[in-house]
């Protein structure tokens, strides 16, 4: 990892990026607006450095938080800050590709197969469109009955981006590699209504970006 020009800075195994400091506070607050009287388990997709899942578990001590990312770094840094916090309600980080077919939850050291919500910020840009499939099924699969997925990053609505910088920075992603992307919310409720959801509400958030909560789609059932 490239800390210099990605201005993210490490102490003791502790990642420290500048999008959790941008950002932390906004999507904690929307997570304390839906799950605030919500008991259950909460996966975390991709937690990155981990100080996101630490913010989100002292605001919602109501809830257990499981954190997992692909990468074997980024999973000790989500383990540094958990022994850090000392937040009783997070689990320990495992690794997780969402592109497995089997996630292999209801094993042991791994969340339940029934979870009250599932949390991922700032990954289907910049992956490809499989990972986005993917997340999708999974949520499908493991969410219970009035789970919720939420889904934090810029997004396109049916075709356009929101700001003249969003488009800078899809066009700077696909340069990066041609399967990353800003994805468009209509994509990604197809994937929705392919397993079983549906778009409950999209929450416009600073910089451009949104929150985007799925839930099971009723009319469908």
């Amino acid at each position: 990892m490239r800390y210099a020009e990605s201005g993210i800075t490490k102490n003791e195994g502790r990642l420290d990026t500048p999008a959790f400091h941008r950002n932390h506070k906004f999507v904690a607050e929307v997570l304390g607006q839906h799950l605030s009287t919500t008991t259950g388990d909460v996966l975390e997709l991709a937690s990155g450095s981990g100080q996101h899942v630490v913010v989100f578990a002292k605001a919602l001590p109501n809830l257990t938080f499981w954190p997992s990312d692909l990468e074997a770094e980024q999973v000790q840094s989500i383990i540094a800050w958990r022994q850090e916090s000392d937040c009783a309600n997070i689990k320990n980080a495992f690794q997780l590709n969402v592109t497995d077919q089997n996630w292999g939850f209801g094993e042991p050291n791994k969340p339940p197969q029934n979870l009250a919500a599932i949390i991922n910020l700032n990954m289907v840009h910049i992956s490809p469109i499989e990972v986005a499939k993917n997340l999708f099924r999974g949520a499908g699969q493991y969410l219970q009955a009035d789970g919720r997925l939420f889904l934090y990053g810029p997004f396109k609505h049916d075709g356009r981006h929101n700001s003249a910088g969003n488009a800078q920075f899809d066009d700077n992603l696909r340069r990066q590699n041609p399967e990353w992307g800003v994805r468009d919310i209509k994509e990604l409720e197809a994937f929705a209504a392919d397993n079983g959801l549906a778009l409950n509400k999209t929450i416009d958030m600073p910089a451009n970006n949104f929150t985007l909560v799925f839930g099971r789609d009723t009319a469908r059932a």
